[in-house]
């Protein structure tokens, strides 16, 4: 992957170019990743719930976050 870096007059640097074949690539891991954490705290969030530790949102709580 090539990257550069953009950087402000002292030098500090303040962003990154990449190619777009490569952000793609970065893009699509990090959805990957993020499904994946959403995912464990759903499962965590039923257990808790089965459990009698938490309650479950109801579907208009859940709209109102959106």
């Amino acid at each position: 992957m090539t990257v550069q870096y953009l950087t402000d007059q002292k030098g500090k640097k303040t962003g990154v170019l990449v190619s777009i074949k490569d952000w793609e690539k970065i893009q699509k891991k990090l959805n990957t990743e993020l499904f994946y954490e959403e995912f464990k705290e759903s499962v965590r969030e039923i257990k808790a719930f089965k459990s009698g530790k938490k309650q479950l949102k109801n579907v208009s709580d859940l709209l109102n976050e959106l």
